[in-house]
């Protein structure tokens, strides 16, 4: 392993988690196929191309030191643009299915020959927007969870992905380690949100909002890690 696989491995172990051989080398691979597509297309910036294992990769993978996928969950990403965190989840999670949404063509290209690289059977594709996608029979109210990067204020996230979870209530919520058991939207934001949660709360009064600190064993090593989990679920 070079330092940062070591690295990653070591993160994993002092999380209870485990991670393969096989899958460290994906990661890797995934990192590799990342950098030489961004040379053609902007799928993450530029300068920050040295953060990408990090900021990228580990950061989208940290979701699973807080949160438990059950085993079958067909999860969407939300606006994946370079494929994240949906790659790097697909990889840590063989038996769950992922969709990966992005309305810009040229990234999915991407996005779809870096998955067809690294042997994903369990992610596909989808061009359109989510206000668009979401009414489609094979979308609307069809997945187990909605996993998003911060791309947009969280009343618009909400607006977005919600249609497209299935309809179901409850959650096992209070545990350290929160069990995905019923349909949720989960987003990463930084830490000052509350005036974002507020008007979620005013607008949507059937939405249950969870905020989960990303503070986790070997957490300080990241760089300007002041994000949170939200977790958003339908009452």
């Amino acid at each position: 392993m070079n330092n940062e696989e070591l690295w990653l491995y070591t993160l994993f172990k002092k999380n209870d988690l485990f991670i393969t051989d096989i899958q460290i080398r994906r990661l890797s691979l995934f990192k590799n196929l990342l950098l030489d597509w961004n040379k053609k297309i902007n799928l993450v910036s530029r300068k920050n191309e040295e953060n990408i294992w990090r900021g990228h990769i580990s950061l989208s993978l940290s979701m699973l030191f807080k949160i438990q996928f059950f085993s079958g969950s067909k999860i969407l990403d939300l606006g994946t643009g370079g494929g994240f965190p949906g790659i790097p989840l697909a990889i840590m999670l063989p038996d769950c299915s992922f969709v990966l949404l992005d309305s810009t063509q040229k990234k999915l290209v991407a996005v779809q020959s870096m998955a067809d690289s690294l042997e994903l059977k369990n992610v596909k594709t989808i061009w359109g927007r989510a206000e668009e996608v979401q009414n489609k029979p094979d979308f609307f109210r069809s997945f187990d969870a909605v996993v998003v990067r911060s791309v947009s204020s969280l009343s618009n996230l909400i607006e977005w992905g919600i249609p497209f979870l299935k309809k179901q209530s409850g959650s096992n919520i209070g545990a350290e380690k929160i069990s995905i058991s019923a349909p949720s939207l989960i987003t990463f934001k930084g830490a000052e949100i509350e005036e974002e949660e507020l008007l979620v709360k005013k607008s949507s009064p059937n939405i249950f909002l969870q905020s989960v600190p990303l503070l986790f064993p070997g957490s300080e090593e990241f760089d300007n890690l002041d994000k949170k989990l939200i977790i958003a679920t339908m009452k």
